[in-house]
């Protein structure tokens, strides 16, 4: 046993020492739970009549072009949700455009449009927008643009890649990235544009962008101006997580906390609205790809998994080690067993599953353990105590 003893102890050293990496965390499509599952699929190189990129556009003026739903016949694009979810599109000139973050293309706008003396006359991503409410698997819903709510006492998180582009100068429009709603009490919060006129250009800076946000204190008031995020927001990954313990929103851009601890505008937290995109915009292209809303990875557990983001890893051996012989604490601080401690046995969790996430799918790792076992094999300890002394020689 003095072996075992030993290198629970080296471990328990090692962990305190490792710097916490708690990134933005995953949402996980539930079979028994409503979601959003939007991926934007087809040929961006398509050269169908009025479906081509560089294709005539009624949005943007032209004679004959496609427009808004007419623009969902083309054969080659598919933006129809993958079993969870109901779609809408508002008016715009949108098209499949290349993807940074997929192989086969994301919901894209693309192009202003100028006069000969080279005045503004309108854009591609003027009024355009993505419009969709959450459902149960392979449920539409019963009234348009009316989802199945996702349920406020369960941690929910959304998660999509987007990218703006903004020609120097511009300052005309409106700009919303995208905000959320509840099904009777409304938004939840927005995200606009921070500069004169909700316009996402902050004194000569493009990209910046304002969350509006509660408490509302007064409803007789006008919307409260809320609370600008310190980075500019011009392409990557947002995530918003919902954590019903404390009622409160936590906003990220890629593995940034930007926005945390806010609350809901209209005091609800049963979202089923999500609108990406719409306004006079100042964009000249924009596009969003794989939207995702479900609930918390943690909340269907991955015993070791203390941060939700579908890995058994570092990171959580990290979150472990900070907690250790601290009571009071949740799965999510390494209480992986439900005893209200932190202590050998959480350890033990985690490490009779982290062997078998090196080599299998979370889904696998979940099925094929038992999350009640106490103490590792020898090999998973190995595994354990070798992992933070090669992070810090990686980090060196």
């Amino acid at each position: 046993m003095n072996w075992r003893i030993f290198i629970l102890a080296f471990l328990i050293i090692q962990a305190n020492s490792i710097d916490t990496f708690a990134g933005p965390p995953v949402p996980f499509l539930d079979d028994d739970e409503p979601g959003l599952n939007i991926r934007f699929t087809g040929d961006p190189q398509t050269i169908e009549s009025g479906c081509a990129q560089d294709g005539v556009r009624a949005g943007m003026g032209d004679s004959g072009g496609k427009n808004h739903n007419e623009l969902l016949e083309c054969d080659n694009w598919d933006f129809s949700p993958d079993q969870w979810g109901s779609l809408g599109f508002l008016s715009g000139a949108f098209t499949l455009v290349n993807s940074p973050f997929s192989d086969d293309g994301a919901w894209g706008c693309l192009g202003n449009v100028f006069d000969s003396g080279n005045r503004f006359q309108g854009s591609a991503c003027g009024g355009a927008g993505v419009r969709a409410v959450t459902t149960m698997k392979k449920q539409p819903p019963a009234i348009l643009m009316r989802g199945h709510a996702m349920d406020p006492d369960k941690d929910w998180v959304l998660r999509f890649d987007f990218k703006v582009e903004i020609l120097v100068g511009d300052t005309y429009g409106s700009d919303k990235l995208f905000e959320m709603a509840a099904p009777d009490t409304g938004d939840i919060f927005q995200v606009f544009g921070a500069g004169d006129g909700n316009s996402s250009i902050l004194n000569g800076a493009p990209h910046r962008y304002r969350v509006s946000h509660g408490p509302w204190l007064d409803r007789s008031e006008s919307q409260p101006f809320g609370t600008i995020i310190d980075r500019p927001l011009e392409e990557g990954t947002m995530t918003v997580h919902y954590k019903s313990s404390s009622q409160t929103l936590d906003m990220w851009h890629d593995d940034e906390l930007v926005l945390p601890d806010f609350q809901s505008l209209s005091g609800s937290y049963d979202v089923d609205f999500l609108q990406l995109g719409v306004g006079a915009i100042s964009f000249e292209n924009a596009l969003f790809d794989n939207i995702l809303l479900g609930v918390l990875a943690g909340d269907s557990p991955i015993p070791g998994d203390a941060n939700g983001d579908g890995a058994i890893d570092v990171a959580d051996l990290g979150i472990v080690g900070a907690h250790f012989n601290l009571s009071e604490v949740t799965f999510h601080q390494g209480d992986f067993n439900g005893d209200g401690t932190v202590d050998v046995a959480d350890l033990g969790i985690l490490g009779a599953n982290w062997a078998a996430a090196q080599n299998l799918s979370v889904t696998s790792a979940q099925s094929g353990n038992d999350p009640t076992v106490l103490i590792p094999e020898p090999a998973g300890l190995l595994v354990l105590a070798v992992g933070p002394i090669l992070l810090r020689r990686r980090r060196n």
